[in-house]
């Protein structure tokens, strides 16, 4: 692999359901499961949010908070 090919590579991200920020997979410290599919937060906060209650949070359309 050289140096063009990591600047090349484009990280696997997911839109946090709550603030929709691009987070990182392969990064992510806060996840969790709901219906069998894995969502991923870029806070501790937003992944409480959502924990809370998933089905107002997600496919909402403005963010729940703005960052």
């Amino acid at each position: 692999m050289s140096i063009l090919d990591i600047f090349r590579k484009k990280p696997d991200t997911a839109k946090d359901p709550i603030c929709h920020m691009l987070v990182d997979k392969s990064n992510s410290q806060f996840t969790s499961q709901y219906k069998g599919t894995t969502y991923y937060f870029c806070a501790p906060g937003c992944k409480h949010m959502f924990d809370e209650n998933p089905n107002i949070h997600l496919n909402s359309d403005p963010p729940a908070i703005k960052m």
